[in-house]
């Protein structure tokens, strides 16, 4: 599979400055952690709620997006490497206070 492409980086520099390094001072391979729809705002919640455990995140998708505003294919949120896993087990939680 192909490793996203670098150019989320220039996009949000705050995001790049949080992405871990590898040893040699390069950004993390990122990992698709799931693929989501914009329509019902799912992708921003997920990353915002990715970011509130501290895993910096991002995603890629714009199919459709100039024809209807968003991405009718769904968007593809990626993880540094390090991060999938447990990224993975917090999509997974129940949520708190359900039955």
């Amino acid at each position: 599979m192909e490793q996203a492409k670098d150019f989320w980086a220039m996009a949000d520099k705050s995001l790049a400055e949080r992405w871990p390094k590898d040893d040699n001072g390069q950004p993390e391979k990122a990992e698709k952690l799931i693929l989501q729809s914009e329509l019902d705002g799912m992708a921003d919640i997920t990353i915002s709620m990715l970011e509130g455990f501290g895993i910096p995140a991002f995603k890629v998708g714009t199919q459709g997006k100039v024809v209807l505003g968003f991405a009718g294919l769904g968007v593809e949120i990626y993880v540094p490497a390090s991060r999938l896993e447990e990224a993975k087990a917090l999509l997974e939680a129940p949520e708190e206070g359900a039955l």
